[in-house]
C-alpha cells in the first residue's frame, strides 16, 4: 500500500496522507525495537495507537500534491532523514511522559499502579536521553542534506519549515546540554521534548496541512 501510494507512475508522492502513512509505518517499526531491546513494552501503548491514526489518514484521505518526478537521491535522503527524526522524537516524547507518571506516582508512594508495568527509572531515563539523542543525529543530519540538495532552502514557502526545524534542533541541543551540564531530568525533560515535538510537528506536518488542506495550495 504504502509503496504503491509514495511511488506513483508520474512521480514521487509526498502529500499529507502518504507522509503519515510513511510516518506510521517508521514509528511503528523504531518503537517496536525499542521495545524489544529494551524491553519497555509499555511504549508500544502509545506507538501503535499513533501509527493506525496515520494509516487511517492515509486511507481515508486522499493527497491533492501533484507527484514530483524530479527528486533527486540527496532530496529522498533529506525527505527519510526528516520523517526518521520526527519519529523518533515521537518516541522519546511517549517515553519522556512515561518517565514523568513513573516519578509522579514513586513520589506519591503508588506502587501497584503502573509502576509496575515499567523497567527501574534508571533505564527509563537513559532510554529517553539515548532516543533524544538519536533524533537530534538524524535531524541534524536532516538539516544538513536539507541545505545541501534542496533547492532555495530558505525561499518563501519553504521557510517557515527551516525556521521550525533549526528551533526543534536548538531545543534538544539545549536538553542535551543542560543534562550533561545541570542534571535535567524529570518533568524538565518532559517539557523540553515536548516542545521540540511541537516545534518539527508545525514545521512539518503544519506547514503542509496548511498549504494542501486549507489553502488547496500546490
Amino acid at each position: 500500500f504504502l509503496y504503491g501510494a509514495l511511488l506513483q507512475a508520474n512521480g514521487i508522492q509526498l502529500g499529507v496522507t502518504t507522509m503519515a502513512s510513511l510516518f506510521a509505518l517508521v514509528l511503528a517499526a523504531t518503537g517496536t525495537a525499542v521495545a524489544y531491546f529494551r524491553h519497555i513494552e509499555s511504549l508500544l501503548a502509545p506507538a501503535y495507537p499513533t501509527a493506525i491514526v496515520g494509516l487511517l489518514i492515509a486511507l481515508l484521505f486522499n493527497d491533492h500534491l501533484i507527484p514530483n518526478p524530479h527528486l533527486g537521491r540527496g532530496v529522498i535522503a533529506h525527505i527519510l532523514l526528516s520523517i526518521s527524526a520526527y519519529c523518533v522524537l515521537a518516541l522519546a516524547l511517549s517515553q519522556a511522559i512515561l518517565l514523568w507518571i513513573q516519578n509522579y506516582q514513586l513520589k506519591h508512594r503508588h506502587l501497584h499502579d503502573v509502576i509496575n508495568l515499567l523497567p527501574p527509572i534508571q533505564t527509563m531515563e537513559s532510554t529517553l536521553f539515548d532516543l533524544i539523542s538519536i533524533s537530534m543525529v538524524l535531524l541534524t543530519l536532516a538539516i544538513g542534506t536539507g541545505f545541501i540538495f534542496v533547492d532555495d532552502f530558505f525561499a518563501q514557502h519553504l521557510l517557515h519549515k527551516t525556521v521550525f526545524a533549526l528551533g526543534a534542533w536548538a531545543v534538544l541541543w539545549l536538553l542535551l546540554f543542560g543534562r550533561n551540564l545541570w542534571g535535567w531530568r524529570g518533568m524538565v525533560a518532559v517539557k523540553w521534548t515536548m516542545t521540540g515535538f511541537v516545534l518539527l510537528t508545525l514545521g512539518y506536518f503544519g506547514s503542509k496541512v496548511m498549504l494542501e488542506v486549507i489553502l488547496n495550495r500546490v
